[in-house]
């Protein structure tokens, strides 16, 4: 596995010119992307399969996150890398997607949040922010079970955005999910919450 961990670095460290080439936020640092393509790629061997038998889609993911101007820095969960019918393809967060659009100045900020059987939740109308009460610090027994999600945003002209989800919605988007329907370890075991 060392070797294939060296021809893959050498082919990631192959894509600086590109990557800076079609680089949108001058920010996006090849050699941290690269550190953390290869940290994501060499941490299992399914993932590290999928790379070496399909390079170019490493090299499309990589170059992707320059063209997009995101992170694969753990720490700000704006997107991932991922295997997906043996192609490792860029995955955006919705985190990242919030970035990307606070960045661009679409809008000024969002929340998303699940919302469970006993909080009181009322959508206020497509044009205005949701009431949602709810205790925080009581824990998923007390709230009972997830039936839905929504997002809010806040627009530049102070208008605000709301969309809202039923968890049997969201449920089919997650059977839809290749390593969902494969019974591995993924994003909608380990993070559902986020996920949702």
């Amino acid at each position: 596995m060392s070797n294939d961990i060296a021809l893959l670095s050498e082919a990631v460290y192959a894509l600086r010119e590109n990557f800076t080439t079609v680089a949108v936020d001058r920010g996006v640092n090849f050699d941290k992307e690269a550190g953390f393509a290869l940290q994501i790629l060499s941490a299992t061997e399914f993932m590290m399969k999928a790379a070496m038998n399909n390079r170019a889609s490493v090299e499309n993911a990589i170059t992707n996150i320059a063209a997009i101007g995101i992170s694969l820095n753990p720490a700000k969960k704006q997107a991932y890398l991922v295997v997906r019918k043996g192609v490792i393809c860029l995955d955006i967060s919705y985190m990242g997607l919030i970035d990307l659009a606070v960045g661009a100045g679409a809008i000024l900020w969002a929340q998303a949040n699940i919302v469970r059987k006993h909080d009181n939740f009322i959508v206020n109308g497509f044009d205005k922010p949701p009431t949602h009460g709810h205790d925080p610090f009581a824990g998923a027994e007390a709230r009972g079970a997830i039936v839905g999600a929504y997002v809010v945003v806040k627009t530049p002209d102070g208008e605000y955005l709301t969309h809202t989800m039923d968890i049997d919605s969201i449920y089919s988007i997650r059977d839809r999910s290749e390593a969902w329907k494969a019974g591995q370890k993924g994003p909608w075991k380990t993070d559902e919450g986020e996920m949702i």
